[in-house]
């Protein structure tokens, strides 16, 4: 039997742990010297913003009340600036740890402390991870497995890995029901999980070895953390920073459409073609149509719905059609993607 919990829901449970723990994780950090463990506090930080982020999307896409008359879209970006400054925020978070995991290599103290206390918290930080993931895809398993069984873990941790497995083959389809913001938020989760067991092995390292060189370990931890922070954030931000430079579908050829339009009985040519996603979901186009002037009303209402219904297959569903009346003596040719496109001699 599975508990449903709307996506709101979750994520407030989400940013209560990340809270919680955040506190407690960088107390623990600053009191054992731990670079790692303060990285590791830090991108819990970065998530904990990146929830936020996420829930005030959220409500503001699902709001009841109208949006400012200025928004032309409303907020239907709303995610998508949130994912964007999630990524590019987390971006730099890896960067500044990275240099100061440089620093530390270079000029060591073996002022670490209490190494047991960096396992301890690291080990709570992942089995918080786990419970996170969970939450984020919706997935309590209550009644799958015995509770209080060595197995109600290993069935949660199992459902886990099959949302996540299924999740990956969708993560570049534009018509996946997941959203950009969503996908961030799983990726910081995923990422916090792999630096918490990079914590867990630096504490054992300093805690039961006794070479001289055992300090490293902790740096080495940091850096790998900032790594993982770098690789995960930069196809987000990449992603979301497209959608909002308004970048073409990510399935769609600008050329292909070009000549799919023209082959629509009826038209001459096409110019001023433009197609760009406003969000993860969904994609706009506008043309200008050439037509002969000669074409009667009732069969240019068939070419611009035949248009229409070229584009809906390609997965463009909000279309600003311009149709332009011209001679059919005249060899019009346009060109996808010009600024400028290509204007008609009328009158001739």
């Amino acid at each position: 039997m599975a508990i449903r919990l709307s996506k709101r829901i979750r994520l407030r449970l989400i940013i209560l742990i990340s809270t919680s723990f955040f506190v407690v994780e960088i107390a623990v950090g600053f009191y054992t010297h731990s670079l790692a463990l303060i990285a590791d506090a830090f991108h819990y930080l970065n998530d904990l913003i990146g929830f936020v982020i996420a829930l005030v999307a959220l409500e503001l896409t699902e709001s009841t009340q109208s949006p400012p008359t200025w928004l032309s879209f409303g907020w239907q970006r709303a995610q998508i600036l949130g994912a964007f400054f999630n990524g590019v925020f987390l971006f730099a978070l890896g960067v500044s740890t990275a240099l100061q995991s440089i620093e530390k290599f270079i000029f060591m103290h073996n002022d670490i402390t209490r190494p047991e206390n960096i396992l301890i918290v690291a080990c709570i930080g992942l089995v918080l991870n786990i419970c996170s993931v969970i939450l984020i895809h919706g997935v309590l398993v209550a009644f799958l497995f015995p509770m209080g069984s060595t197995h109600f873990l290993l069935g949660q941790i199992m459902v886990t890995i099959i949302h996540i497995l299924a999740m990956d083959g969708q993560i570049g389809d534009v018509k996946s029901s997941h959203d950009l913001n969503s996908l961030g938020v799983l990726i910081h989760l995923l990422g916090d999980a792999l630096n918490n067991i990079g914590v867990m092995v630096s504490a054992l390292v300093i805690w039961l070895t006794k070479h001289e060189g055992r300090f490293y370990a902790d740096p080495a931890a940091s850096m790998l953390i900032a790594c993982m922070i770098m690789l995960t954030s930069a196809p987000l931000a990449l992603s979301s920073g497209r959608i909002l430079i308004q970048s073409l579908p990510t399935n769609v050829n600008c050329e292909d459409v070009n000549r799919i339009l023209t082959s629509v009985p009826g038209v001459l040519a096409v110019h001023d073609l433009r197609l760009w996603r406003l969000n993860h979901h969904k994609n706009i186009a506008s043309v200008h149509v050439l037509i002969d002037g000669q074409t009667s009303m009732r069969e240019c209402s068939s070419i611009m719905k035949s248009i229409r219904q070229r584009l809906h297959a390609l997965g463009v569903h909000s279309i600003t059609i311009q149709p332009e009346v011209v001679r059919a003596s005249y060899v019009v040719t346009g060109v996808a993607g010009d600024n400028e496109g290509v204007v008609p001699e009328y009158g001739k």
